[in-house]
């Protein structure tokens, strides 16, 4: 099979023939349709992140779509030609306080989990994947949808999951800060899914506000943020209604905290912050404010398996619809055209390497 191929970081990705693999006992071999590029692949390859990387030579990749090619012993729920998701974020099943984790093609989560990450080095970048099954998820009933727009789901997945453990209820107000962004943008939308009155679009840029005000048929209202705290603090008090019952945070590489505190204080009483974002500075918690206002802080990586089950089943329902993402498609082959791209993208928009007989979508 073909495989895009990384030595190391800082090297050229390589094209070229690997071993098909076998599915272990509890893994899946997977023939992969389309493959979602995150915006910082280029950087990711050359090594200029923090990440721990697999060892070895390794193919790169994350999410992604494929139909099931075979199952491992000890795999009951899965079927060979089954189409379905499969996700990195693979957690050790061990009945422990702290089992380790990992972001499988993508980086380790702490110094204890590189064996974790070396038991499945290979990510979704090649013909033929093999995954855990347990990062694998069903997409019966969505028949109708290619591969390379369901790609998409995985730019839901990480501020769905947020969303959820902020325990969002049908009926609430929800502040987005960084809605203009990748997953921001999608945490807007996830948000009108999961029932929200109004959600409160944060950024800087107004015209990308705009689309997201259009899709939200009078739910979303926009606040394009100024820098100055007090006013920004007003102005999503004001478009809240007197306050969020809900601020989620999905900045990335934010280098000043205003805008996250700014969307902290635009809370009511008893509301509840969400961090999921990438900020390189400290946040300054205003101790005596949290104290006052019984605010709720809470820091979430990535999201759970009921989690994307609830995302999918969203989907296939018809009450989140993936239409509203701008996707381009391009050939395996021209991965590297893919990554500029991905660079370049914004706000609704994603990247996908499809296999032969995908199809760009916008």
């Amino acid at each position: 099979m073909k495989a895009w191929m990384l030595d190391e970081p800082g090297k050229p990705l390589d094209l070229r023939e690997e071993p098909t693999p076998q599915p272990r006992r509890g893994a899946v071999l997977l023939r992969m349709e389309a493959v979602p590029l995150l915006s910082y692949t280029r950087a990711y390859v050359e090594g200029k992140l923090p990440y721990a990387f697999p060892p070895g030579p390794f193919s790169p990749g994350t999410n992604g779509v494929g139909r099931i090619e075979a199952v491992g012993e000890g795999v009951f729920g899965f079927r060979p030609g089954q189409r379905v998701a499969v996700h990195p974020y693979w957690r050790a099943d061990e009945t422990v306080a702290e089992p380790e984790q990992a972001l499988i093609g993508l980086t380790g989560i702490s110094a204890a989990s590189a064996p974790l990450l070396d038991d499945f080095r290979h990510g979704t970048l090649r013909e033929w994947a093999e995954f855990p099954a347990s990062t694998v998820i069903a997409l019966d009933g969505l028949e109708a949808v290619p591969s390379s727009r369901l790609a998409a789901l995985g730019k839901f997945s990480v501020p769905f999951g947020g969303l959820r453990r902020g325990r969002l209820t049908a009926g609430e107000v929800v502040a987005v800060n960084g809605a203009t962004g990748y997953f921001g943008s999608a945490a807007v939308l996830a948000a009108l899914a999961l029932g929200a009155s109004r959600v409160i679009a944060l950024g800087r840029r107004a015209q990308a506000l705009a689309k997201l005000v259009e899709l939200g048929a009078g739910r979303v209202h926009p606040v394009v943020l100024t820098g100055d705290g007090s006013r920004d603090v007003a102005a999503i008090r004001e478009a809240a209604g007197g306050g969020a019952d809900l601020a989620f945070d999905m900045v990335g590489h934010a280098t000043d905290a205003g805008a996250t505190l700014a969307a902290l204080r635009s809370l009511r009483r008893n509301g509840r912050l969400v961090l999921m974002g990438s900020m390189r500075v400290e946040l300054p918690i205003p101790y005596g404010e949290m104290l006052l206002n019984n605010w709720e802080l809470i820091g979430n990586f990535m999201y759970t398996r009921a989690d994307y089950l609830t995302l999918v089943s969203l989907v296939a329902s018809g009450q989140l619809s993936l239409d509203a993402v701008e996707v381009t498609a391009f050939p395996f082959a021209r991965l590297e055209a893919a990554i500029d791209r991905a660079g370049a993208a914004q706000g609704l928009q994603c990247t996908v390497v499809a296999a032969e007989g995908e199809r760009a979508w916008r």
